[in-house]
């Protein structure tokens, strides 16, 4: 009797085995099923006609053409020749008041750029002004020393370190400044930099260029970002370097970014 009641407790052992290994095992199959679909699904799929519609850059751009505006008459020409010549270098420097018919303009033979004495007490700072508009700017405007009150040594010094690959916490400690001085300095100094490459990187003459993007994961497993880029085979240039999401406004921001930066570009069906 013992022993039938073990034979008949082995076979609802095992009968509840199987059950379980069976439970665990059609999660699987029903996952490989769906994938097989996906990828069949993937395969046989219509592709979407584009048009510039489906870019903000492009919807965003006038369709129409801009009137073209007048030439600007030298400053020369229209101030009055009595008074003392400008002494003062203002080559490199423009108005930055937007209103003014000569802002932007770096010329010196054009604009209407004249010293207007120094300022500041570490350095001796030049002061500009525009007699078209009567507007005083700072000859740091537009850089990473503007209203900065440390010398623009002492900052150079410390930006060389960061640079050569020093900690900005052991900046802290070599240098005597404050950490969140030295992030801001790094900062300013980056955004300056970025405005300097793209203004000096472009009208590039590149025949090839080969587009990729990387999936990457940012601190965590979580945040997931990919990076564009373009790359030529032959110099080894990196035009374009974008980081975000895996979207089609961000293929659309790398196209636009090379149209900006190569000399020549293909039609606009490229990029659609």
């Amino acid at each position: 009797m013992a022993l039938h009641v073990f034979l008949f407790l082995l076979v609802i052992f095992l009968i509840l085995s199987l059950a379980l290994l069976c439970r665990l095992s059609w999660p699987h199959l029903q996952l490989s099923h769906s994938q097989a679909g996906c990828r069949r699904a993937l395969v046989h799929r219509l592709l979407k006609p584009r048009t510039p519609l489906d870019c903000p850059v492009c919807r965003l751009a006038s369709p129409g053409v801009e009137p073209a505006s007048a030439p600007i008459r030298p400053w020369g020409e229209v101030k009055s020749r009595r008074g003392t010549p400008k002494r003062i270098h203002t080559e490199g420097f423009a108005c930055p008041n937007q209103q003014c018919p000569y802002a932007g303009i770096t010329n010196a033979h054009i604009h209407a750029l004249v010293g207007d004495g120094r300022h500041g007490h570490a350095e001796r700072i030049q002061t500009f002004r525009g007699p078209a508009c009567h507007t005083t700017f700072s000859a740091r405007r537009y850089t990473p020393l503007y209203r900065l009150k440390t010398p623009s040594h002492q900052i150079a010094v410390v930006l060389t370190a960061l640079a050569e690959g020093l900690d900005p916490s052991a900046a802290e400690r070599v240098f005597g400044y404050r950490q969140a001085t030295i992030t801001s300095w790094l900062s300013r100094a980056g955004q300056h930099a970025q405005s300097f490459h793209e203004h000096f990187f472009c009208h590039l003459q590149l025949p090839y260029l080969q587009l990729d993007e990387l999936r990457t994961r940012l601190r965590s497993n979580k945040h997931v970002l990919w990076l564009w880029l373009a790359i030529d085979p032959c110099t080894k240039i990196l035009p374009v370097l974008h980081l975000g999401l895996r979207t089609q406004n961000a293929a659309h921001a790398v196209i636009h970014s090379l149209r900006r930066i190569l000399a020549a570009f293909l039609r606009p069906p490229f990029h659609q």
